[in-house]
This record gives structure tokens, sequence and C-alpha cells, in this order.
């Protein structure tokens, strides 16, 4: 009797926690480093660290930084590291920047010199259904893709919660910013971590009641 009670309690826990896939994660851009000019031969550096994440639509790039910039730009604008027609530009420091579609994501620093020097970032998102088909590393971005120099110009996603940019070129459309959450994919981990300690507890409880 106390099995089937404690069963019938993990199931209703269960139904009430919603998918591990579909909860948010936030990531810190380049962990403690954080957004900075990358020390010696460190071009690839937040490459490196792009490639060890899986980012789903809706998941958070937290960017933190002194004196410095985020830049969104186009494909094209990433490999020649310019910035004269970025897409949205942000100087807030605390730049939280959420996913609103799949795809390729450019980022570079607006500081002379940062970009070439290492401080660019390609990130590509997946939907949800995808992830786990998601390969190591990205292709070439497809020729539609994000701000191509064959399609037009995709505005930056429209409900992070963005601090002041520079330039008077804050983005329009502004949700509320996302509840302070542990880094990357550890979120999601941890909401299936909790439904499953309290599975077990509820059947500990149940067995004690019974006894």
């Amino acid at each position: 009797m106390a099995s089937v009670v404690a069963a019938m309690i993990c199931i209703l826990l269960a139904a009430s926690v919603p998918p591990s896939s579909s909860i948010p994660a936030v990531y810190s851009v380049g962990d403690v480093r954080g957004w900075a000019l990358p020390s010696g031969n460190g071009t690839e550096t937040y490459n490196h660290w792009a490639k060890k994440n899986r980012f789903q639509v809706g998941d958070v790039l937290d960017f933190k930084y002194a004196s410095d910039s985020v830049f969104v730009v186009n494909h094209d604008d990433y490999k020649m590291c310019s910035t004269t027609t970025p897409v949205s530009r942000f100087t807030d420091g605390d730049t939280k920047f959420t996913f609103d579609r799949p795809g390729f994501f450019y980022f570079v620093s607006g500081v002379p010199g940062h970009c070439e020097a290492g401080q660019r970032m390609i990130v590509r998102v997946v939907a949800h259904s995808a992830l786990a088909a998601a390969p190591a590393s990205p292709a070439s971005p497809p020729s539609a893709g994000f701000g191509s120099a064959s399609s037009p110009v995709v505005s930056a996603p429209a409900s992070p919660g963005y601090g002041s940019s520079a330039g008077g070129s804050t983005p329009t459309s502004f949700g509320p910013s996302p509840l302070a959450e542990p880094s990357g994919a550890s979120s999601r981990a941890l909401a299936a971590g909790f439904s499953l300690v309290t599975c077990l507890l509820a059947g500990v409880i149940a067995m004690i009641a019974f006894a």
C-alpha cells in the first residue's frame, strides 16, 4: 500500500514539473573571465567556450564586462571585425541576451582592435527538439542565416532584458529580465534532480506513515 501511495505522489510531482529541456539556462560568457580581451594568442577563446555548450531557444547569454561593449553583427561583419553597422550594440556592463530563434548569432567587441585579438564569438542555437542531434561544432552558416549578405538583416531578439546601449541604439522591444539561475545547462539538471529528491522523500514518508 505504501509503495502505491509513493508511486502516485511521484507521478503527480512529475506532472507538475516542466520538462528540463523547456527551462531556460543562463550562460555566463567566458565563465570567470567574462567578456574581455583574451590574453596571449587567444584568438579562438570565446569560440572554444561556445562550442563546449549547447544553446537552445530561450537560453540567455550573460555578458559581464568593464570599459567594453557587446556588438551583435551579421556574418560578414563578424569575419571582417567591422563594427560600423551593428545589428545592436550594448555598453551597460551586464548585458543579458536571450535567444529568440534557432540559428547563428555573431558577437564582437566594439573596442578597436579587440575583435581582431579574439574578442568575438559565434553561437549556434538549436530548437528544443533538435538539441540531442546538434553536432559538436557548427557548420558553415546557411546562406539565408542570420545577417548573411544575401538576406535581410534580422533584428536582435525581442525579449531579453537589456541595459542601456551606446549611441541611442537601445532595442525598442524589451521584456522582463530573466530570473537569476545557475549558469549553463545546470539549471535544467537542477530541476530534474529536485523532482527526483522530492519523489524519494515522499516515498520514505509514505512508507513510514503506513508502517
